[in-house]
């Protein structure tokens, strides 16, 4: 997963608790909310003279999606995302970032498909850019993400079907 691929995901799964994120999808996530802030902070000091507006305002829109990208990392990595709360002890954000440097589970684990892998057993057809279990759903070849019946792109990442 690339850069904007990352920054699309984040926003459109952003109350997506339940599956899982890439390592590079976190990581790039993390870069973009760190420029964002760096970008806010510099427009402070020079439109409102270093009061911190335009970052609280970044930070407030950037927070519920960070939260998602960070839980889905844990789920790639089959920890439960109730393990965030750690981050509140000096051990525990050190921990974590172990976790989410580790590479994620080969294959499916209880939190779903392997976010840049096509599903087990699904069949590939390279002209559509789909893979089809054979059901009728699909999912992108470029991301892994599950599509609804009749798309023409994928909602993660963009990539025409």
């Amino acid at each position: 997963m690339n850069f904007t691929q990352a920054i699309s995901s984040g926003f459109s799964r952003y109350i997506d608790f339940r599956t899982r994120s890439s390592r590079s999808e976190y990581w790039w996530w993390t870069l973009f909310a760190l420029l964002v802030s760096i970008a806010a902070t510099v427009l402070d000091a020079v439109m409102f003279g270093g009061a911190a507006i335009l970052d609280t305002i970044s930070s407030f829109v950037l927070l519920i999606p960070g939260i998602a990208v960070a839980a889905r990392r844990l789920h790639d990595i089959n920890r439960t995302a109730w393990w965030i709360l750690i981050a509140f002890t000096i051990i525990g954000i050190l921990l974590l970032l172990y976790w989410y440097i580790q590479p994620g589970d080969r294959g499916d684990n209880r939190y779903g498909l392997a976010p840049l892998q096509a599903p087990t057993g699904a069949d590939f057809d390279g002209t559509t850019g789909l893979y089809d279990p054979g059901d009728g759903s699909g999912f992108c070849a470029a991301c892994g993400t599950s599509l609804e019946r009749g798309a023409n792109f994928c909602p993660s990442c963009g990539a025409a079907i």
